[in-house]
């Protein structure tokens, strides 16, 4: 790994002319991402693609603002090019400090972060490709620099335009630069890239775009070989009927409906357990367990490794996802253990689920409609063991990393020719 580090950051904003190299067979792409400081689905994406661009025989270097790397995946974070570019005000703490203190989350913060990549990564480059948001924004500064095209992997919009709690928070401030210039930003953008119609959907409303879904990977050898009882000795869980919800504790996570529906099975059911494992608050559902009567049967977990994360997975019956969400990756994850899987209409892993087939599909908002399907898995191990078996085989055949990061090398090659033939 080639880990290095730039402190540069450039106040003036003006036309820079650049003339685009002539190519070479293989491409030299700059990847943009936020802080890789966390375990997640969009720090784990960009990390593969830039691995398989590698074995395609492409040259990748992610540009980011800092780096953990023992909390972000260490094991794929060794065998890519890193390049961090911090705030550029981080060595001036003490004034860093008090603005940070301010009303100005985004204008103090991530906006002075994604001008310094933007105008900080250097002429060598034959495209752009910045992941989540707000990349659009060194994206942009990046291609006016570079004169090199981008294509933004849109794994969700920015949350500021479609949560009904964020538009409600939004201050008067920040609303020129999420709403004026992030639009104008996503204006600049070649092709955007989403992983369902419902990131797409919101995509058109929006930014008034189109866009391509290409879906993303999951690492299907971290399952095998891997001890059911293992986990169930370690919790406490043998004889139990476990079900499993994996992700960030938070309202759109919706774990509460996942403890309601454990609610309505422990009427019928003593040995059924909900396991939750993910960061974020407690507290929340720790009230609400004990206000159900349910806090003997829910354990709350969060996993260190992806290791321990395998086997938490294989040691589950059944998993829930009752969140509200663009994709879901801890769904496919579960899909590529095996497991059936009960997801929201709401999630656009459903898009890839035929109910009844290789998983089930429910209305979120109806925990009790969660039980049911539970219920029915309990008492036909059959019937659960088909959807599992269905789900792997769909996975293995649909969502690999190397077909994921093949599709997006033939985004990238059919933009730069557009590019090149509009120049």
């Amino acid at each position: 790994m080639r880990f290095s580090c730039i402190d540069i950051f450039i106040v003036t904003i003006g036309n820079v002319t650049v003339q685009h190299a002539e190519r070479e067979e293989n491409l030299r792409i700059a990847l943009i991402h936020t802080p890789l400081t966390g375990r997640g689905g969009g720090e784990r994406q960009i990390l593969k693609l830039a691995i398989e661009l590698q074995k395609l025989g492409h040259d990748p270097e992610i540009f980011v603002n800092a780096v953990d790397e023992d909390a972000c995946y260490p094991n794929l974070i060794k065998k890519v090019n890193v390049t961090v570019i911090p705030h550029p005000l981080t060595r001036l703490k003490t004034f860093y400090s008090r603005i940070a203190k301010k009303r100005l989350p985004w204008y103090d913060s991530h906006l002075p972060r994604m001008i310094n990549i933007g105008r900080s990564i250097p002429k060598e480059f034959d495209i752009i490709n910045n992941h989540n948001f707000p990349t659009e924004w060194a994206a942009f500064f990046a291609k006016r620099k570079l004169g090199i095209p981008a294509v933004w992997m849109c794994n969700e919009p920015p949350f500021w335009f479609w949560r009904p709690e964020e538009i409600k928070n939004r201050s008067k401030i920040n609303w020129p630069l999420c709403e004026v210039f992030d639009k104008s930003t996503a204006r600049n953008i070649d092709e955007i890239m989403v992983l369902s119609s419902i990131a797409q959907k919101l995509v058109r409303t929006i930014y008034n775009r189109t866009s391509k879904i290409v879906r993303s990977g999951v690492d299907i050898e971290l399952f095998r070989n891997v001890s059911k009882e293992e986990v169930r000795r370690k919790f406490g869980l043998e004889g139990d009927f476990v079900l499993l919800q994996v992700g960030n504790l938070s309202t759109r996570g919706r774990q509460a409906a996942s403890l309601e529906a454990l609610y309505h099975l422990s009427k019928k059911y003593d040995k059924v357990k909900l396991v939750l494992d993910g960061g974020g608050s407690q507290e929340a559902l720790i009230r609400l367990s004990e206000e159900l009567g349910v806090r003997d049967k829910l354990l709350l977990v969060h996993s260190a490794s992806d290791e321990e994360l395998a086997k938490m997975y294989v040691a589950c019956d059944v998993f829930v996802f009752p969140s509200q969400i663009t994709w879901g990756l801890s769904a496919i994850e579960a899909m590529a253990a095996g497991k059936p899987v009960i997801a929201s209409n709401n999630a656009g892993v459903s898009e890839i689920i035929k109910s009844g087939e290789n998983g089930i599909i429910v209305d979120d908002r109806k925990p009790e409609e969660i039980a049911k399907q539970v219920e029915l898995l309990m008492n036909s191990p059959g019937e659960s063991r088909k959807l599992g078996e269905n789900a792997y085989e769909y996975v293995k055949a649909n969502l690999s990393w190397k077909k994921y990061a093949k599709t997006m090398e033939s985004v990238f090659e059919a933009t730069i020719s557009r590019y090149e033939g509009n120049s």
